[in-house]
């Protein structure tokens, strides 16, 4: 079953947060040496209302930020990219 996703996109860089029963931000870190990292979201799980605090969280426009849920396509084929970070 689908789970709501929230995508960020800051200058072309996705990061995203899965809104499902363990809730966390899989993040794009561009330029540094660890480009990709997971952390649990502590959150709202409400997608709403943690778009909104993700936005204010990280000082950015709410604009960068948009809801979708986890059959997303784009979402889908980016996942592949935080794979090493769960072991």
């Amino acid at each position: 079953m689908a789970c709501p996703v929230i995508i960020r996109n800051i200058f072309g860089s996705l990061s995203y947060l899965v809104l499902d029963d363990n809730p966390r931000e899989l993040l794009r870190h561009p330029g540094f040496k660890e480009e990709y990292s997971i952390r649990p979201w502590l959150g709202s799980t409400d997608p709403v209302d943690a778009r909104e605090e993700w936005a204010e969280m990280l000082a950015e426009d709410i604009e960068c930020y948009r809801i979708v849920d986890s059959d997303n396509q784009e979402y889908r084929a980016d996942l592949h990219s935080w794979d090493h970070c769960r072991k």
